[in-house]
């Protein structure tokens, strides 16, 4: 994660807006050196990224077993007419 220090953004908030904005990536503000605790962060829906074909070659398709296990676990949740808290278990 980029980083940027307070002084900077006081002198130059546009541009470090504007990076924001291009790279749809967060920046993180530091003091000295040391995260503040504050990110800025874009507030809108990021593009779509596309995945190198590297990536894809490494995929295997399901086979037959796996491809029936998933669409069993689908179908179990799909079922669930009551949303479940996964946390009211614990005490």
């Amino acid at each position: 994660m980029e980083t940027v220090g307070t002084r900077e953004l006081k002198q130059n908030p546009q541009a470090v807006i504007q990076r924001v904005l291009s790279s749809d990536e967060e920046i993180e503000i530091t003091t000295h050196g040391r995260p503040t605790g504050v990110r800025l962060v874009a507030d809108r829906p990021q593009r779509a990224r596309w995945v190198p074909a590297h990536a894809l070659a490494d995929l295997r398709p399901l086979d037959a077993e796996d491809a029936v296990e998933l669409r069993e676990l689908i179908a179990a949740h799909r079922d669930d007419a009551e949303p479940r808290d996964p946390w009211e278990d614990r005490a």
